[in-house]
């Protein structure tokens, strides 16, 4: 007998290729919120760095004001000072707007993963749907097999069935 075809085989490939696609989305996404975790990581450790340089130069404004130096080299300490701490202001907006892409990130995530599992509900629908198909179809043919024995052996011993 001709094995049947499970007719809606094109619907459940749509569907495994669905449930592909937004793995992968969530792959990506994953990927994507881990290299903007590591550029915040890196955008925090320069605040760090230009703190220190802060320290460092306060440090060597103080040792210049109990040394006497001259009111130059203090002006020129002071404004040193003042872009650093300018630098960091600017470093700080950093680290800020990437934490706002961290959460934006961690959105997509998010809903890469609500996508992925909207899929494989939509899979292992139709993968039930095809085992009960399967399941049918064995009891029909088994069915027709107990049948046809039960003819076989009604002729053979010739009784009606």
């Amino acid at each position: 007998m001709k094995k049947a075809r499970y007719r809606l085989q094109p619907v459940l490939e749509v569907r495994e290729q669905a449930k592909k696609d937004a793995a992968q989305r969530l792959s990506d996404a994953r990927q994507a919120l881990a290299d903007a975790e590591a550029e915040l990581a890196r955008r925090a450790a320069a605040v760090d760095a230009c703190r220190q340089r802060q320290a460092e130069a306060d440090a060597k404004l103080r040792a210049a004001l109990q040394a006497g130096s001259a009111a130059h080299a203090l002006l020129a300490h002071r404004t040193f000072l003042a872009d650093l701490k300018e630098e960091e202001g600017r470093l700080r907006d950093a680290v800020e707007r990437q934490r706002a892409v961290i959460q934006r990130a961690e959105e997509a995530v998010e809903a890469a993963l609500q996508g992925l599992i909207e899929a494989s509900k939509e899979a292992q629908a139709i993968e039930r749907h095809r085992e009960n198909w399967r399941l049918a179809r064995k009891a029909d043919e088994e069915r027709r097999e107990n049948k046809d024995n039960d003819e076989f052996g009604a002729s053979r011993y010739g009784r009606q069935p």
